[in-house]
C-alpha cells in the first residue's frame, strides 16, 4: 500500500499506523513522486519514530528524517522541517526502495537499524546518524550535535529550504570525487569547493572515501563543499527536499561506484571505436579540409578513429542561423557525401552542436510554437537562445533536428557544447553560471535556482533516448558539463578549454580521477591544452612541442583519446618533419593505446556489466595505503597498469614566465587599483570606444563564444588600447618588467620609453630592467595594437627577490621517481624489471618513455599496430602474464558497434594464471555472436626472471600452457 496518493488516504493511513503495527510497516514515507511525506508520529515525545516498509522515519528537534534502503548497501536520508517542497520526481536517481531484510532495536539513547550489510545508529538526542558496516565497523557519521541546518526560503514565490549537512571524518581519510574543479591535489579534504558548473569545471555531487564509502546529493541548486575544523559540510542554496543524500557503503571502493550506478543507471557500452584516437581543432572550416586531413592520417598511417566537426558549419556565429542543425551549403555542400568518404575510410565523425538556438532556423520555429526556448539571448550570436532541456517536449523537438540534420546524414557522434548551460557569457567562472542561469527564469520542471546544474543531464538524456529509439547504433556524446547519472546517458564530460602549461596538465591528472571516481567513468581532456597563447610561437617553441608529446602520453591513458585545440595546428602528422623527436614520442604513445585495445575494450564491458572504473585514483585500488593520499600525478588504468605522466619540463626548461603584476601596485590617476585603459578602433588609436578599469593587465581577447567582445568594439580585428596609472615599488632592487602580446606593444616608465615593439608579429616576450627604491612610484603608460589573427597583452615583472631565487642552467635530468603502492609487486612496463611496493623507485623517462608499471598478478593481453580500432579482428593477441600472484582477466568480444550485447550477443573466455603452478589456462568460450572470430593465435608471455613464451591456437575450448 502506497501513502500519499491522495490526501486523504494519506490521513487514513497516518491514523491507521499508529494504531497498527503492521500497517504502520507498510507506509513507505514517500510521496508519488517519491520525496518525504511526514508522518504522524505515535508519540508526542522529543524522539519518535515509525517503521517504514523500507526504513524508519524518526522525528527528532522538529526535524522530520527518513532513512530509507535502496539497497543492502544503501540507504537515502532525507531531513526537513515536515514539508516537502518538490513538485516532480528525482531527475538522478531511477532505482526504487528495496525490501531488504533489517530490524530495530533501542537503548535509552539509540535506534539501531541492522541489515545484512548496513548498521545504522540514530542519536535520540539530535537525530545524527552513524554508519557501519555490518559488522560493526564505521564508515562515517554524520556530526553528533549538529547533523543538518534547514532554514525555509522562498525563492521565485515558491517554497524551499536552505539546507546544510555535517559529517564528522577520521583524521587518516582521504576524499575524492565532486567532479573536475582545476585543482592540483585530487584528494578533497581541507578543501572548500564552490559547486557550480563553469567552462573549465564539472560538477558532480558525488564524494569518495577511502573508508570504503560514498555519498551522493540528490540536490540540484547552487552548493558549497567545505571540509575543516567543524566537519565536512555540504551547502545548498535550494533544496525544496531539505538535506537529501544517498549514502553507499561496500567492501571495496568499486562496491560503492557499482551502488551509485545501481541508483542512477548503468553506463552503456560505446562503439570499439572511441577508445582509439580523437582529432579535433577548432576548427575545420570547410568540408574539404576535413576531408584532406581525414586522407593525410590513412596516407601518413598515424592511428585514428574520429574525426571532429566544431562549430560554425552551420554558417555564421553572427546569425541566426547557430546550432540550428543544418550545414553550410557553401563549405560543406554534401555533409551526407563526406560522412560515406569517411567510413569509406573506417573514420567516424563526430559533430559539434549547442543547447543555443538561432533565431532564424526551423529548430528554433518549432520549439518556439511551444514556448520552449528562454528569453535571454545567447552571447555570441545574439540571434540564439537556448532551448528547455527540462521539457520532454523541447527535448524531443531538439533531437528530432539532430535526427534530420546531422544522423540521417551519417554523423556518428554529438559533441555537446556548452551545456553547463552557456547562455550570457563563457562560463569562465561560477558566478557568471549563476547569474545567467538563474536569469532563465524557470524551465518546465520549475526554477533554475532550484534546478541550476544538471542540464547537461536533461539534454544528453534527451538525445540518447531519441538515438535509443530510432537506431540499434551505440550512442557516444561528448559534453562539457556533466552530473550525477550522465553516465546512463553514453555522455562523457571533458575539462573545458584550458591553457597549456605544465600546471595545467598536471590539474587534468588529478581532476580527471576526480570525476571517473564519481562513477561517471568516461573522460577526456584538450590534449596540449585549448589556448598555447603561454608558449610564445606555439608548434613553433619546442617547449610545447615537449608538453604536448608528455601530454599524449597522459592521454594514451586516458579513458577516451583526444586531441583538440586552437592556437596551433596539432595533427599529429605534422611534427614528423618539424621535430621527429616529438613526432617519434606522439606516434609511440598513440601505437601503445591500440595495442591496448584487447585490454581495454573488455575493461569497457566490465564499466557496463560490474560498475568497473577505468581510471582510477591509487585509492580505488589500494585504500589503505595511506601514502597515496598526497599523491596527484600517478593513477591506475584498469586493474593493472600504474601510470605516472611526466609533469614537468625536461628538454626545453624555461624560466617561470614573470607573474602578472598585482592590482595592489597599481593605480588608476584617480586612485583606484588597477590601470585605467580605453579601446580604440583601428591600429592607431582612430576612433575612441569604452573606458575600462584593468585590476590587472592580463588579455587574450578569445572570439566568440570564449568571450564577449569588449568595450564598444565592434570587431576583435584592427584596434588599439591603451592603459595609464602608477606602478608602486614593493622592494629595493632591479625588476624585469615584461610586456607579452602579438603585434604592437610598449611600454614607458615615467614619460620614457622601456619596451618598445610596433610592429606586427607572433605572440613574443620583451623586458626591460629597472632599478627602484621601495616605495617608489612610478608613472607607467601602455599602448597596444592589433592587426588581424590571435591577439594577446600582458604586464608582467619579477621583483629583485625573484630575480635572485632563479635556479641556473643544470644538466638534463630525466629521472622520474614514481611511488608503488603497497601490498602488491610491480614490474617496470618496459624492462620487466620487478619491485616490491610500498616503495619509491626511480627510472630514466626520455621523451619516447611514460613510466608504467604493471601490478604482480595481472594478465595484460595486447594487439597488433593497427591504424584504427577493429582493424584485423583475427589478428593474434600477446598475453602478458606478470606472476608474483594469481590473475585472472575475462576477454569480452561483441559486433563492437550496435547493442545487440544486451540481447546475449557476445562472447567471453576466461585467461586464469596460477602462479604457485605456474600455469596460464584458457577457459571455454561462453556465447557467440554473427561475427565472433572463431580461432584466434594467443602468444603467451610471461614477464620477468626467466622470462619465457608459449603459444595457444585458441579456437573455444579450454586449453592450458604451464612454464617450467
Amino acid at each position: 500500500m502506497q501513502v500519499a496518493r491522495r490526501g486523504s488516504a494519506l490521513l487514513m493511513l497516518c491514523a491507521s499506523a499508529i494504531a497498527s503495527p503492521a500497517l504502520a510497516q507498510s507506509a513507505t514515507g514517500l510521496d508519488g513522486n517519491g520525496h518525504m511525506v511526514a508522518l504522524p508520529q505515535p508519540s508526542a515525545a522529543t524522539f519518535a519514530y515509525v517503521r517504514l516498509r523500507d526504513g524508519v522515519q524518526v522525528r527528532v528537534g522538529g526535524v522530520t528524517k527518513n532513512v530509507i534502503f535502496y539497497g543492502p548497501d544503501t540507504v537515502r536520508v532525507n531531513a526537513n522541517l515536515g514539508a516537502n517542497y518538490w513538485t516532480a520526481p528525482s531527475i538522478v536517481v531511477t532505482e526504487k526502495p528495496a525490501a531488504v531484510p533489517f530490524t530495530l532495536s533501542e537503548t535509552p539513547t539509540t535506534l539501531t537499524i541492522l541489515g545484512a550489510k548496513l548498521r545504522i545508529e540514530i542519536s535520540k538526542a539530535t537525530g545524527a546518524l552513524r554508519f557501519l558496516d555490518g559488522a560493526g565497523k564505521l564508515y562515517t557519521e554524520e556530526k553528533a550535535d549538529t547533523p543538518q541546518t534547514l532554514k525555509p526560503v522562498t525563492i521565485s514565490g515558491k517554497p524551499s529550504y536552505e539546507a546544510t549537512n555535517t559529517f564528522a571524518l577520521r583524521p587518516d581519510e582521504a576524499l575524492y570525487g565532486f567532479g573536475f574543479t582545476a585543482d592540483d591535489t585530487s584528494n578533497r579534504r581541507g578543501k572548500d569547493l564552490l559547486l557550480v558548473q563553469t567552462n573549465m569545471g564539472i560538477i558532480i555531487p558525488v564524494m569518495m572515501s577511502s573508508r570504503r564509502y560514498g555519498v551522493m546529493w540528490d540536490t540540484y541548486s547552487q552548493m558549497r563543499f567545505k571540509d575543516d575544523a567543524q566537519g565536512a559540510s555540504l551547502w545548498a542554496e535550494s533544496a525544496p527536499g531539505g538535506v537529501d543524500y544517498y549514502f553507499m557503503g561496500g567492501d571495496t571502493p568499486d562496491d560503492v561506484v557499482g551502488a551509485y550506478r545501481r541508483l542512477t543507471g548503468a553506463a552503456p557500452m560505446f562503439p570499439k571505436q572511441a577508445f582509439g584516437l580523437f582529432m579535433s581543432k577548432e576548427r575545420y572550416k570547410t568540408q574539404a579540409e576535413l576531408i584532406d586531413v581525414a586522407q593525410t592520417f590513412r596516407r601518413e598511417r598515424f592511428p585514428l578513429d574520429y574525426i571532429v566537426q566544431d562549430w560554425q558549419y552551420w554558417g555564421s556565429d553572427k546569425d541566426g542561423s547557430w546550432s540550428g542543425m543544418a550545414w553550410d551549403k557553401t563549405r560543406y555542400p554534401d555533409p551526407a557525401g563526406m560522412s560515406r568518404q569517411l567510413h569509406d575510410m573506417n573514420l567516424k565523425l563526430m559533430v559539434s552542436i549547442w543547447p543555443s538556438v538561432g533565431n532564424d532556423t526551423a529548430l528554433a520555429h518549432d520549439l518556439d510554437a511551444h514556448h520552449l526556448r528562454f528569453a535571454p539571448l545567447h552571447w555570441i550570436s545574439k540571434h540564439a537562445r537556448v532551448y528547455d532541456a527540462y521539457s520532454k517536449l523541447g527535448r524531443q523537438i531538439y533531437f528530432n533536428a539532430i535526427k534530420t540534420g546531422l544522423l540521417d546524414k551519417g554523423v556518428d557522434a554529438l559533441w555537446m557544447d556548452g551545456t553547463e548551460v552557456e547562455v550570457s557569457s563563457a562560463m569562465w567562472n561560477a558566478a557568471d553560471n549563476v547569474r545567467d542561469t538563474k536569469a532563465l527564469g524557470s524551465n518546465a520542471l520549475g526554477d533554475f535556482t532550484r534546478y541550476l546544474s544538471p542540464y547537461s543531464l536533461l539534454t544528453t538524456q534527451g538525445t540518447y533516448d531519441g538515438e535509443r529509439a530510432t537506431s540499434n547504433k551505440r550512442v557516444f556524446t561528448l559534453t562539457r558539463s556533466a552530473w550525477a547519472g550522465a553516465q546512463r546517458t553514453a555522455a562523457a564530460s571533458w575539462s573545458g578549454d584550458i591553457y597549456a602549461s605544465w600546471k595545467t596538465f598536471k590539474q587534468q591528472i588529478a581532476g580527471g580521477v576526480d570525476v571517473t571516481v564519481t562513477g561517471n567513468p568516461y573522460w577526456t581532456n584538450d590534449t596540449g591544452g585549448f589556448f598555447v597563447s603561454e608558449f610564445i610561437g606555439g608548434a613553433q617553441n619546442p617547449a610545447w612541442r615537449e608538453l604536448y608529446a608528455r601530454w599524449l602520453q597522459f592521454s594514451a591513458f586516458n579513458p577516451l583519446m583526444r586531441i583538440h585545440g586552437t592556437d596551433v595546428e596539432r595533427e599529429p602528422y605534422r611534427f614528423k618533419t618539424l621535430d621527429p623527436q616529438v613526432y617519434d614520442s606522439l606516434l609511440k604513445s598513440t601505437q601503445l593505446r591500440y595495442r591496448l585495445l584487447p585490454y581495454i575494450y573488455p575493461l569497457s564491458w566490465k564499466v557496463t556489466s560490474a560498475g568497473y572504473t577505468l581510471m582510477r585514483p591509487l585509492m580505488m585500488d589500494f585504500p589503505d595505503d595511506r601514502a597515496t593520499d598526497t599523491i596527484d600525478d600517478s593513477f591506475m588504468f584498469g586493474p593493472s597498469l600504474l601510470v605516472h605522466p611526466v609533469t614537468r619540463a625536461m628538454y626545453h626548461i624555461v624560466p617561470p614566465p614573470p607573474v602578472t603584476v598585482p592590482a595592489e601596485y597599481l593605480r588608476t590617476p584617480d586612485g583606484q587599483p588597477g590601470l585605467a585603459g580605453q579601446y580604440f578602433e583601428g591600429d592607431a588609436f582612430q576612433t575612441p570606444k569604452g573606458k575600462f578599469v584593468d585590476t590587472k593587465i592580463d588579455h587574450n581577447w578569445p572570439d566568440p563564444p570564449f568571450a564577449d567582445i569588449p568595450g564598444g568594439l565592434t570587431s576583435l580585428s584592427n584596434f588599439s588600447a591603451r592603459w595609464q596609472g602608477t606602478l608602486t615599488a614593493p622592494e629595493d632592487g632591479t625588476y624585469e618588467l615584461g610586456l607579452e602580446g602579438n603585434d604592437g606593444f610598449r611600454l614607458t616608465l615615467d614619460g620614457k620609453p622601456a619596451i618598445e615593439s610596433w610592429q606586427k608579429g607572433a605572440s613574443r616576450y620583451k623586458s626591460t630592467e629597472q632599478t627602484f627604491r621601495k616605495g617608489q612610484v612610478v608613472k607607467v603608460a601602455i599602448e597596444y595594437f592589433q592587426a588581424d589573427g590571435n591577439r594577446s597583452l600582458r604586464f608582467g615583472w619579477r621583483l629583485p627577490s625573484e630575480r635572485q631565487a632563479l635556479p641556473a642552467a643544470g644538466k638534463l635530468n630525466t629521472a622520474v621517481e614514481t611511488y608503488l603502492p603497497k601490498s602488491a609487486g610491480w614490474y617496470d612496463f618496459w624492462t620487466n624489471q620487478r619491485f616490491d611496493g610500498g616503495q619509491r623507485v626511480t627510472r630514466d623517462a626520455p621523451l619516447d618513455v611514460v613510466p608504467l608499471y604493471v601490478r604482480a598478478g595481472s594478465i595484460v593481453p595486447m594487439g597488433p599496430d593497427v591504424q584504427y580500432a577493429t582493424q584485423s579482428p583475427d589478428a593474434p593477441y600477446q598475453v602478458r602474464v606478470y606472476p608474483g600472484a594469481d590473475a585472472t582477466f575475462t576477454v569480452y568480444e561483441d559486433d563492437n558497434e550496435t547493442y545487440d550485447y544486451e540481447k546475449g550477443k557476445f562472447a567471453t573466455y576466461d585467461l586464469v594464471w596460477n602462479d604457485k603452478a605456474r600455469t596460464l589456462s584458457v577457459g571455454a568460450r561462453k556465447g557467440a555472436f554473427p561475427s565472433l572470430v572463431a580461432k584466434r593465435r594467443l602468444n603467451i608471455v610471461l614477464a620477468g626472471a626467466g622470462a619465457a613464451s608459449r603459444a595457444i591456437d585458441y579456437d573455444g575450448r579450454a586449453a592450458s600452457v604451464r612454464f617450467n
